[in-house]
Order: structure tokens, then sequence, then C-alpha cells
């Protein structure tokens, strides 16, 4: 079994067995290192058909791999992570929609990535003129989007991996070929001053979500669909089920003295049987929605001339002042609810007597007064 070159022919023949069954084939190869190239690759996918089905990349449609992925693997995520990914999904069949995955290749995707690109610098021009009398910096749109782009591509990613390892629809993932948008991490924490002024400017409603932001570090989905059921006053901590946790982690969180004034001032409010459920309510007893409390919180920062801040920087605040007052890095992971240690590790640098108080644990070492010999001396 091997290759070999019959009499009088000018190309390299090849000869296997494949299931009991004897082959020859002519390589078309003149070349015998050529031709021996050709025979071995054949026998690897022989053997790869053997072990794994035969893909249907050039059957199944870029529609029909994101719909099945919609239905059977998104509902086990967390509830915010379900609607970001369904609209990331939307965006994604936009452009590769109609596509069967064996035309979906590195190229297409680089070629998403600029378009993505493209509509994010002209949606940032739209808001400076639109913006034109709020401070707001030109330059700031370098980083525009970028995040959305790389989450857009994450799930791309995803998706992909779940059809080569579990469906068997293809082999081959596009988007590792594609390097992702470079991200400036956000490490954005406030001064007393300008957070002073911006909760002068709140309205009285998203005060106390804001002060529980700045106290607990919880993100904006977990603070205004907070329910009763989930705050223990007699322990002083709020217990987040992994259902409604972005990492599909449970979060035990302790509560400061602030967080409790916050907590306790809601429990008074609950004089009428229709706020019993959420911490935070309209009068009809539905929670806050996210964009209400997101606009008007940045309602209140460009009040106070601080435009630049968001709702989620309050997180950030929350893990900055942990970190400058001398709290270990894995507490403030457990606090956050980070699941990876390199999430937090972005507010590492706010510590630098941290690193000082470590070079000081070395040994004093003595140093010799003998005079050095003249460099001239040596041999």
């Amino acid at each position: 079994m091997g290759v070999y070159k019959p009499k009088g022919s000018k190309v390299w023949w090849m000869s296997y067995t494949h299931l009991g069954r004897p082959y020859r084939k002519n390589t078309g190869a003149s070349n015998k290192k050529l031709a021996e190239r050709i025979f071995h690759k054949t026998k690897n996918e022989l053997a790869e058909s053997k072990h794994f089905p035969v893909q249907q990349e050039d059957t199944i449609s870029f529609d029909q791999m994101m719909q099945r992925y919609l239905e059977e693997i998104v509902p086990d995520k967390a509830p915010s992570t379900q609607g970001d990914e369904q609209r990331f999904a939307k965006t994604l069949t936009q452009f590769f929609g109609g596509n069967l995955l064996i035309q979906i290749t590195p190229d297409l995707v680089a070629q998403y990535k600029q378009e993505r690109r493209r509509m994010y610098a002209a949606k940032w021009q739209r808001r400076l003129k639109k913006k034109s009398k709020v401070k707001i910096k030109a330059e700031q749109g370098k980083d525009f989007g970028k995040r959305t782009i790389n989450r857009e591509l994450g799930l791309l990613s995803a998706v992909f991996n779940q059809a080569i390892k579990v469906w068997r629809y293809c082999n081959f993932n596009p988007v590792s070929c594609v390097k992702r948008e470079k991200e400036n991490k956000r490490v954005k924490f406030f001064t007393d001053e300008d957070f002073g002024k911006i909760f002068d400017h709140l309205s009285d409603w998203v005060q106390p979500l804001v002060l529980l932001a700045k106290n607990t570090g919880l993100r904006r989905a977990n603070i205004v669909n907070l329910k009763w059921s989930q705050v223990n006053l007699s322990q002083r901590v709020i217990v987040l089920e992994a259902e409604v946790m972005k990492n599909s982690t449970s979060l035990g969180l302790p509560l400061n003295d602030q967080a409790m004034q916050v907590i306790v001032a809601q429990k008074a409010k609950r004089i009428r049987p229709i706020c019993q459920v959420y911490v935070f309510s309209k009068q009809n007893g539905e929670p806050y929605t996210g964009w209400g409390v997101t606009r008007a919180f940045k309602r209140a920062c460009r009040k106070a001339g601080t435009p630049d801040y968001r709702f989620h920087d309050l997180r950030h605040d929350f893990c900055s002042q942990l970190v400058q007052k001398g709290v270990d890095l894995y507490a403030v992971k457990e606090l956050a609810g980070h699941s990876e240690i390199s999430t937090t590790q972005r507010y590492a640098h706010l510590s630098p007597d941290r690193l000082r108080k470590a070079v000081e644990v070395l040994d004093f070492h003595a140093v010799s007064k003998k005079p050095k010999k003249d460099l001239q001396q040596l041999p």
C-alpha cells in the first residue's frame, strides 16, 4: 500500500485499503513527493470519515444554524444575556443570512467587522451633531462600538463551535482567523464632588437605586429587578440565584450601612400589597425598566456637567473604591461576582501600596565595602 508508477505511466498512482476493500487511484502527479502527499492526505480524510459523521456545511444554512442555537442554547442563559444574544443574532442574520455554512469564510467575517465599524463611525458623527451643545469629545469615538462588535463576533464564534463540536454541521470556525477589536477596558470611578453633583440632579425615584448600585456593585438588571425574596435584612445580605446572574453563578452580597438604609427605607414604603414583590417599583407595582433608569441617570450627569459617566460606572466605582482601600483582589472578585480574576485585575493598578508592601518583605542585603578592582586589571 503506497504510491507506485505503472510501467509506461507518466504519473504516480496510489494503492490503499478502505473498509476491507482495495483501491487504486491516479494521483495525477508526476512528482513522487507530491503523489505521497496526496496519498497521505487521502488516508487522513478516510480515517476522519470513519470516526466523524459527514459534514453538512454545504447543505445547512446560517439561518438554520442560528435558529437552532437560539432555540436550544440561549434559553439556558441568564435573562439579560438572552436579550443581548437575541439582539446580536438579529444583526448577524441581517448580514450572513441566506448563506450556506460553507460560504461563510474568514474574509466574509472580516467584511462584517469592517461594515460594523463604518456603521458605528456614522452613528458617532450623527451623535456629535445631535449633541453639539453637550460637552462630548470627538476623540471618544475611536472606541465607540468596539465592545459591541466583539460581543457579536463572540456570539458568532460560539455558534460555530456548537455546530462543530455537537451538531457536526461543519469542521471549521471562520471567526477564529479574524482578530477582535482592541478594547480599552473602562475603569472609571466617581470623585466625591462629581457624584454629589450628579446625585443632586437625580429624580427622587432613581436616587435609591443609584445609592444601592454604588454600594453593592450590582448590575443594572439586578438592581431594577431586585425582589424582596432576594433580601435578607436580618443577615444584611442580598442573595441572587444563578438564573438571574450574567455569569450564571449565584451571589451572596453583604450590605453596608448605607445600602441597609436604602433597603429599610424602601421597606417602609411597602404600604400597598401591590408593592410586595420588587424592592423598587412604580405605582402599579411593576419594576422600573433598565432603559428608564439609564436615561434618568444620564440626564442628571448632563445637568451636572459630567456627561461621560454611565450607570455601569457605579459598578466600576464599587470595585475601584474597594481596591483603593486595600481590599484583596480575590475578595473584590467574589463581591463583584466576576467569573474570572482577569476581569478584576483591571483595577489592580489602583492599589500601588499593595505592590510597595510586597517588595518591602525582601531581606536587607549587606553590601561589601571592599574597593572594586580596576576593570583594566581584569584578565
